[in-house]
């Protein structure tokens, strides 16, 4: 220091620095930090702060790696010194990796192996490396970091040599500095601020120390402590230094000499980055929250260190007190920034915990050394006052609560130290010592109202403050020990410098509540803790004040008691009057939130502490109180009956407060009673607010009040007088009245009063009812209070019905629903009465409305149900409700989306019932629900339906059990009368067809049922119920055996569906056109199934012989299945109908599969002896036999029988006799595949006589007979094969007189088309074998095909869906498709192309086979006639019936492969077939283009561009069909498809893949067949989205297969014939690069000409590449380049046709051809002739093509080059 200079040290510094050179002790000692200007205004007195100064830790150099120190690189494993030299890296994420192995490689992998692997050596030896790097570690400020070394270290610690070596090593080996960090840095691991880490690190200590000796383990002595407190010293006043001395900075070489002159060098901007950074790479944490992290660990480590202090040497603290008295180390108390009592940055500032740690070691101080705090309490009082009022931390201020109670009631004279640290004079010598003082020191602190700066505690204006703020945010904690706080502060710090110290004391209590510093969500406990405080300090600091010491005068004045006037007591009244004036203005105002009994009670027991020190004090204070009643009364009357009332229970009595108080009440009460009277008898507009107030004192003081006799009188009169204007104002009074008015008689009064008022005010009852209900359900009112008669019945009667109906709001529903509730207080009995029954009534009405109709709302019905039911269940009677109840809570649910509170409130009326009735009646409710089951599921109208009754059945429902079939079905007398009801006949003769038993139409009536009901599914009553119990036997085979009945009809519903099937479009009455044809195949395969389960599960021994006995013998009775079918020979014998007959034929199919020829035989007889009285049932029973029975020899005699009687019958019984006979024969005809003979051929050949004597007789033959003869010729036709003679002249006229009178579309008429065309089909497949007969029909097979022809191109607009008509249209398809070049001519494409929209898929699929043919012919047709026309008069054009089809739009909604459950069963049939029909309809287009010229192609083209059907029709189909539309993810992928091939014959009707690979195929065809309008497609698409999916799904999926059939057409020398032949021209194929090069050689110089195809091809242009020409001229060549262009883009060629243009050019262009001068190509691109058509004048030739285009354009016929006349 230079001489003279003036220090700027302190005079503390310097009297330290003094100790240390004198040999004092070497703790230490803070230095002050760098001076921060501070506020001008010099002169005004500071706040003195202490300087302290805190040495920096000593920088550590780099310590050397043990791992090259020691050698141990050499002796460790690579692997291991890998992971330890990542130990030593900067990157976390480099050491947690090195952490994590050596966890997981070596110390996991040795605790597996047991101590005694050579890998404990390892770990041994490594050991130093490890203990090196810990300290870091233990600090780093990453938490996972620390965390995996805390673990690590606690895992190798439990390893007994790693252990051992560890304690070797920290007593023997390390030297003091590592050990010192060691140590420090290990205990403070152990309070680490993260509780994982610090269990780790407590778990490796616990392993390591102990507080004994033991052999394996360090021993905690002094000479430790001391080390480790060293340590946790200077990690608490300089934890960065600590940190730093752990983390040393690596040397930095020094900068280079400056050279004279030069300029400074400026500081590089990282060295200030990294200076003044405040977080550094990689690290969690900024510096001060790592300090914060040091110092809680630290601070846990120096209780450690104190309580092992105190568990070795009890005595004191030693050296450590010099440490606790620095002042650095207590301003972590300190929340401020800058510390109030040390002039440097508070420890505490920013960090709650460390603040909380510090309040922790002061608790523990205080528990354990009070004795030694003495010596340093001047620093602790200021430390401590001045810390603990500004910390508003929750945490921190429950930390420090009860070491602050403890401290400042050990130490009271802390306040006055604290003033005496402030004093002005205590930093006198540093004043007049350091000249910088005055600007380093701080303004003082903003100081509480009232209170002065000169002389004044600074602590105890910061705990004005504190309470200014409400306990700094925390009330509830807080207040409770203001008196605590206050009871330590003496008196002299009270008054300090100030001229009224209570005035400012409460001034600054209350400020509290005038700041808001009590608001907060919850202000009740917050204003209670603050009244409390308040009082009890008032109370406190009044007997201070009073007690009579001449110290605690100077609370009256700051003068002193000698000076002062003011008398002790008089100043008592003043603070009392004042504080309770304010305080009932507060609670009035409800500015203060207290609770209204919790005030009263702290209130009272301030007035009898008051009483108890001087009646004076309570009569101030009772004064102030009646004063705000008498001035709040209207405004606060609840607080003051509250207050009184609580007044009055804790005042004793006798005593000057219960007397004050009784007063007071009466003054009230007669004040609140004259006022409601006034304001009743004067329609007063405050009368609801004096009611109010009169309720509210009634409700405080109850019946104490009417033991007072003038306040009863009074109420009495009062209240009955005005009793309806009082309900409509204020009903509580009404209610407190009869609560506490202990008078029956005036209480009735009342109550009939009332019930008149109301009734002759029916308006006013929905406002003044309720809460009278209210109180009733209650049970406020009495049960004396009921009606005198009927006063209020009438009245809600009405409004009863109007909620009911529906016709009312939500008032009158609650009104009802409590009145149904209470009704004694207000109704008579009959009324009540009459409410139930009306109640009952709308509920079952409406239930049976909600069964047919849309469901009605029935929870209030419900709601109101079970409220009397719970309440008053005698008055309605449960045969009347349950069963409506039960189908609400249980079929409902099922049927109908009802409201689930519906449900539930049903279910709890039937539950509820069930629990308690008796079993009988029980049973007879159960009853009455099955009969309503039963109706349900016959009645179509019924909303429910049957499977929804079957499943409600089945799952069964509480107390009530049931049997399907016995209690919801109709027994089987009941459904045998309603088929019986039913029609017998089919309901179209056309299903004789498919059906061989159904007779000629001649023979039945039409079997069509008028007038039938359906259900919502289009169900018949019987077809609804019959398919209903087909589910539930199908689902119970037990149940379908013990019920074999119902087999008979099951099968008769099998055979209704089955009909309806086929014949969808004619109505039978039993299914409506509505019934889904899913459901209804599903419903014919289960009745399959079932039928075929019984008959064949239950098939007995001599079932047959049992039959024919029962049969025989009616005496006989048989069981089972034999009984079934008894049951069923004899109903239809006894009808002998077609219906019967059928159900016979299906029974006997399964059972003759296991008779013997015996058992035929005796059904024969059976059936013979049926054949005159039940013919049809005869019919049935041989034809079974002939399809299903072994042969037996009656069946064959038989039949001879009835051929030679044919010979006997005459003309004129061919209609009766000769039908039946002919249709007997057709009975016994055994199919023609099989090896039974149907008759000996000469026994045919008289068949065939007589049927050509029947029909060459005068009698004329009806049209039954002849479709029944050809359908016998069609079982005769292979007996008669090589038989010659005129009986197949005979079958020809038959057949051609067939199908001249049938047509399609008669359904008359299929039955005898559809035979014929069976017989032409089996004459078809005769001749193929047979050349006698073949020669015969070809005689006759034009005339015969072309009839057919005729009937397959007949439309059918408006003809129904028939299967018969389907059959027949497929049978004629398959007569005429094997030899259509005959039949097909240029029309029958137009004529044919409305089979494609067929409903039956065969038909298209056929129909389409002969329109390919027809194209074809069409397509020749054109391209002839374009060959030989010169005018060009011929243009070939789609034909019209084709374009009708073309130009449909699909309706595919948003999925084609769902069917809409809405849609009639005929489009859900159609929907696929109309998808196949258009598919199909394209294809046939394509087809059109197969072989066509040039020409003819062109013109088919222009024809479709015209029309735009491409891009308007074609493509949106086939791309909704494909799912483009909807994005990538949703099309339909072809990855394992391919497209170019299609076979039709694998198309599955109704599947949607089959269509969606058809489509595929049909876009590729479009992109072979006509690209160009493809690509102006794709060049009008705006939508760039969906372009861009088209565009890769096309080269995903079509061009790779378009580009490859390209060039397989290039390499194919057939498709490329010209360009094999051509001489000197070789063409290149390289699929790799999808091009093909053609090269023309002239004189060893070539042309070359590349075409490459783009990825998407055809949608882009094709890239032409060609070379320079030789020989050729740039425009000739470029016009053959442009035709190629022309050909392949715009033409729709192939690249081989463009490649075939070119050769063509370049060969005769050598060969001297000229080229057309107009499109400078010698081959015409129209039509690929040569120019030929020459001017007569420049002699230049030209196509003809392109001459009639420029005639055309130019509208002349000039010469384009000459403009001579070429005409």
């Amino acid at each position: 220091m230079v001489k003279g200079q003036k220090s700027s040290a302190s005079s503390g510094t310097r009297k330290k620095n003094a100790r240390k050179a004198a040999g004092g002790p070497q703790t230490p000692e803070p230095i002050p930090k760098e001076k921060k200007p501070k506020a001008k205004g010099k002169g005004q007195k500071k706040e003195p702060k202490k300087k302290v100064y805190i040495p920096p830790v000593k920088p550590a150099p780099i310590q050397p790696d043990p791992l090259d120190t020691m050698g141990l690189v050499h002796q460790l494993p690579p692997e291991l010194v890998v992971a330890l030299r990542a130990l030593g890296k900067k990157d976390p994420v480099t050491k947690a990796k090195a952490i994590e192995e050596l966890q997981s490689k070596w110390v996991d992998e040795l605790k597996r192996e047991g101590d005694d692997s050579p890998l404990s050596f390892v770990l041994v030896t490594m050991l130093p490396v490890w203990l090196h790097r810990v300290p870091v570690l233990f600090t780093h400020p990453a938490r996972r970091i620390r965390l995996l070394a805390a673990s690590l270290h606690a895992s190798l610690l439990r390893i007994q040599p790693v252990r051992e070596a560890t304690v070797g090593f920290i007593q023997e080996s390390a030297t003091i500095e590592h050990v010192e960090s060691l140590l420090g840095t290990w205990c403070m691991s152990s309070y680490d601020i993260d509780r994982q880490v610090a269990s780790f690190g407590q778990k490796s200590w616990s392993y390591t120390f102990s507080s004994q000796r033991e052999n394996d383990r360090v021993v905690i002595d002094m000479d430790k402590l001391q080390t480790i407190t060293s340590f946790i010293q200077k990690a608490l006043l300089d934890p960065n230094g600590i940190y730093l001395y752990l983390n040393p900075v690596p040397p930095v070489a020094a900068p280079p000499a400056k050279k004279p002159g030069s300029r400074p060098m400026p500081a590089s901007k990282s060295d200030n980055v990294e200076h003044n950074r405040s977080r550094a790479e990689g690290e969690e944490e900024s510096e001060m929250d790592r300090n914060a992290r040091l110092r809680v660990s630290a601070f846990g480590a120096f209780r450690w260190m104190l309580d092992s202090r105190a568990a070795i040497s009890a005595d004191s603290l030693g050296e450590l007190t010099e440490f606790l008295c620095n002042p650095a180390l207590w301003s972590s108390l300190c929340p401020a920034q800058h510390c109030p009592y040390v002039d440097m940055e508070s420890f505490g500032f920013g960090q709650p915990l460390v603040r909380q740690n510090a309040w922790v070691l002061l608790s523990l101080l205080m528990q354990r050394w009070k004795g030694s705090l003495e010596h340093m309490l001047p620093i602790l009082s200021t430390a401590v006052l001045r810390s603990a009022w500004i910390d508003t931390d929750v945490t921190v201020r429950n930390t420090m609560s009860r070491p602050l109670l403890l401290f400042l009631k050990e130490f009271p004279k802390s306040w006055v130290l604290d003033s005496a640290f402030n004093s002005p004079k205590h930093d006198a010598d540093s004043d007049s010592e350091d000249s910088d003082t005055e600007e380093e020191k701080e303004a003082d602190p903003v100081l509480p109202r009232g209170v002065g700066n000169s002389g004044s505690s600074l602590a105890y204006n910061e705990f004005l403050q504190f309470l200014e703020l409400g306990c700094s945010g925390s009330p509830t904690e807080g207040y409770p020990i203001v008196i605590i706080i206050l009871s330590t502060i003496p008196s002299s710090i009270l008054s300090a410098s100030r001229s009224s110290p209570l005035g400012d004391f409460f001034s600054s209590f209350w400020a509290a509540l005038d700041g808001r510093a009590l608001s907060s969500t919850e202000r009740k406990a917050p204003s209670t803790a603050f009244l409390s405080s308040l009082l009890e300090s008032m109370v406190f600091l009044l007997r201070r004040v009073l007690g009579g010491s001449q110290g605690h005068t100077v609370l009256l004045s700051s003068t002193g008691p000698q000076e002062s006037s003011i008398q002790p007591t008089e100043a008592a009244k003043s603070v009392i009057k004042e504080q309770f004036v304010r305080l009932w203005d507060e609670l009035a105002a409800q500015r203060l939130r207290v609770g209204e009994a919790d005030a009263g009670k702290l209130m009272a027991q301030t007035l009898v502490t008051l009483n108890n020190m001087d009646s004076g004090l309570f009569n101030e204070a009772w004064e102030a109180i009646v004063g705000g009643v008498n001035d709040k009364y209207s405004v606060s009357v609840s607080l003051i009956s509250s207050i009184l009332k609580v007044f009055a229970d804790q005042f004793v009595e006798e005593t000057a407060p219960a007397i004050a108080t009784l007063k007071l009440i009466g003054k009230v009460v007669e004040m609140s009673v004259s006022q409601c009277e006034k304001a009743l008898d004067s329609e007063d507009a405050e009368l609801s607010t004096h009611i109010s107030s009169l309720i509210i004192l009634i409700d405080t003081f109850g019946i104490s009040l009417f033991q007072r006799h003038e306040f009863s009188l009074r109420m009495d009169d009062m209240i009955i007088c005005h009793a309806l204007k009082v309900l409509q104002t204020s009903y509580k009074l009404i209610l407190a009245y009869l609560s506490y008015r202990d008078d029956p008689e005036r209480c009735s009064e009342l109550w009939h009063s009332i019930l008149y008022g109301l009734s002759g005010n029916p308006h006013v009852i929905l406002s003044s009812l309720p809460p009278l209900l209210d109180a009733s359900r209650k049970g406020i009112l009495a049960e004396y209070l009921q009606p005198e008669e009927d006063e209020l019945d009438g009245v809600v009667e009405r409004i009863f019905t109007q909620v009911l109906d529906g016709a009312t709001q939500s008032r009158e529903v609650t009104l009802i629903r409590q009145l149904l509730h209470t009704p004694e207080h207000f109704l008579s009995k009959n009324g009540f009465h009459n409410l139930s029954q009306t109640l009952v009534h709308s509920f079952t009405s409406r239930l049976v409305q909600a069964l047919s109709d849309p469901l009605p709302e029935l929870s209030l019905h419900l709601e109101l149900i079970a409220g009397v039911l719970d309440t008053h269940p005698s008055v309605i009677s449960p045969d009347t409700i349950l069963p409506s109840v039960f189908l609400a809570a249980y079929l409902f649910p099922i049927s109908f989306k009802q409201d689930v509170s519906s449900t539930a409130t049903a279910r709890t009326i039937w539950t509820s019932w069930v629990t308690h009735a008796p079993e009988n009646q029980r049973s007879t409710i159960s009853n009455l629900i099955k009969e309503k089951l039963r109706d349900l599921l016959t009645e179509c109208s019924m909303q429910p339906k049957p499977e929804h009754i079957i499943q409600l059945v089945t799952e069964g429902c509480p107390g009530i059990q049931f049997d399907v079939l016995a209690d919801v079905f109709p027994s089987s007398e009941e459904l045998d009368s309603m088929l019986s009801d039913l029609p017998s006949e089919p309901a179209e003769p056309s299903l004789a067809l498919f059906e061989s038993l159904i007779p000629p139409a001649m023979e039945f009536e039409d079997g069509r049922l008028s007038g039938a009901t359906y259900d919502r599914k289009g169900y018949s009553p019987y077809v609804r119920v019959v398919s209903t119990l087909l589910h539930v036997l199908i689902d119970s085979r037990q149940l379908s055996r013990d019920n074999l009945w119902a087999l008979r009809h099951i099968l008769a519903l099998s055979d209704f569906v089955n009909d309806f099937l086929r014949v969808p479009s004619v109505p039978s009455g039993l299914l409506h056109s509505t019934a889904l044809t899913s459901e209804l195949t599903v419903m014919i395969t289960k009745a399959h199934q079932l039928t075929t389960y019984l008959l064949t599960s239950l098939t007995e021994d001599a079932l047959h012989t049992k039959v024919i006995t029962a049969l025989s013998d009616r005496s006989k009775t048989v069981d089972g299945l034999p009984k079934l079918i008894v049951d069923l020979v004899n109903h239809a014998a006894a009808e002998d109908t077609i219906r019967d007959s059928r159900i016979l034929s299906s029974v006997l199919q399964h059972i003759f599969a296991n008779a013997t020829k015996g058992d035929a035989d005796s059904w024969m007889v059976l059936a013979r002896k049926f054949e005159k009285t039940a013919p049809q049932t005869s019919l049935s029973i041989m034809s079974s036999i002939t399809r299903f029975a072994p042969e037996p020899s009656r069946l064959d005699r038989y039949r001879n029988e009835l051929a030679a009687n044919m010979l006997g019958i005459s003309g004129n019984k061919v209609s009766t006799e000769g039908l039946l006979t002919l249709r007997k024969l057709v009975a016994v005809a055994p199919d023609p595949d099989s090896e039974v003979v149907f008759l000996p051929q000469q026994r045919a050949v008289n068949v065939m006589k007589a049927c050509q004597e029947w029909i060459t007789s005068d009698e004329e033959v009806n049209e039954e007979v002849e479709s029944m003869m050809t359908l016998l010729f069609y079982h005769l036709a292979p007996i008669l094969q090589n038989v010659p003679g005129s009986h197949w002249e005979l079958v020809f006229d038959v057949i051609e007189n067939n199908l001249e009178h049938c047509s399609i579309s008669d359904n008359t008429t299929l039955v005898t088309l559809g035979r014929s065309l069976q017989l032409i089909i089996i004459i078809q497949d005769l001749v193929t074998t047979n050349k006698a007969l073949r020669a015969e029909w070809e005689e006759r097979q034009l005339s015969i095909l072309t009839l057919v022809k005729n009937i397959v191109t007949s439309r059918l607009d408006d003809a129904g869906i028939s299967a018969a008509r389907s059959l027949c249209r497929e049978l004629a398809l398959s007569v005429i498709q094997d030899d259509p070049k005959s039949l097909v001519d240029t029309n029958t494409l137009a004529e044919m192309c409305h089979l494609l929209s067929d409903p039956s898929t065969v038909v298209q699929k056929t129909a389409y086979t002969l329109l390919h043919e027809a194209a074809r012919k069409k397509t020749e047709y054109y391209v002839i006639e374009a060959a030989v026309d010169t005018e060009d008069a011929v243009t070939a054009e789609l034909p019209m019936e084709l374009l009708v089809l073309l130009q449909r739009t699909l309706q595919l909604g948003d999925d084609f492969t769902q069917e809409n459950p809405d849609d009639s069963p005929e489009s859900l049939h159609t929907h696929h077939q109309e998808i196949l029909g258009y598919l199909l309809s394209w294809m046939v287009a394509f087809d059109l283009f197969i072989d066509a010229s040039m020409k003819v192609r062109s013109s088919y083209f222009n024809h479709m561009r015209s029309l735009d059907i491409i891009s308007t029709h074609f493509i949106p189909n086939i791309f909704d069909i494909l799912d483009i539309f909807g994005g990538n993810k949703k099309a339909f992928k072809l990855d394992v498809w391919t497209t170019d091939e299609y076979y039709l014959d694998m198309y599955e009707p109704d599947s949607a893949l089959s269509a969606r690979l058809l489509a595929a195929h049909l876009y590729y065809r479009a992109l072979v067949t006509v690209p160009a309008l493809i690509r102006s497609w794709v060049s009008d698409c705006t939508d760039k989205q969906l372009l861009a999916r088209v565009i890769a799904y096309t080269s995903s999926y079509f061009s790779p297969v378009i580009i490859k059939a390209e060039l397989a057409q290039v390499r194919d020398s057939e498709a490329s014939t010209e360009l094999a032949a051509t001489e000197n021209l070789a063409v290149k194929v390289a699929p790799a690069a999808s091009e093909v090069t053609a090269s023309y050689t002239v004189d060893e110089h070539a042309l070359e000409l590349t075409l490459r195809m783009p990825s998407d091809w055809p949608l882009h242009r094709m890239e032409i590449r060609d070379t320079k020409p030789v020989g050729v001229s740039e425009d000739r060549w470029r016009g053959w380049v442009l035709g190629v262009q022309q050909i392949v883009w715009q033409q729709n060629g192939r690249v081989v046709d463009g490649l075939t243009l070119f050769t063509k050019n370049v060969t005769l262009h050598f060969a001297g051809q000229v080229e057309c001068a107009i499109c400078y190509s010698i081959i015409s691109m129209m039509d690929g002739g040569l120019p030929q058509k020459p001017c007569k004048t420049c002699k230049n030739r030209f196509h003809a093509g392109c001459l009639y285009k420029w005639f055309k354009s130019s509208h002349s016929s000039s010469c384009p080059l000459c403009r001579s006349d070429i005409l």
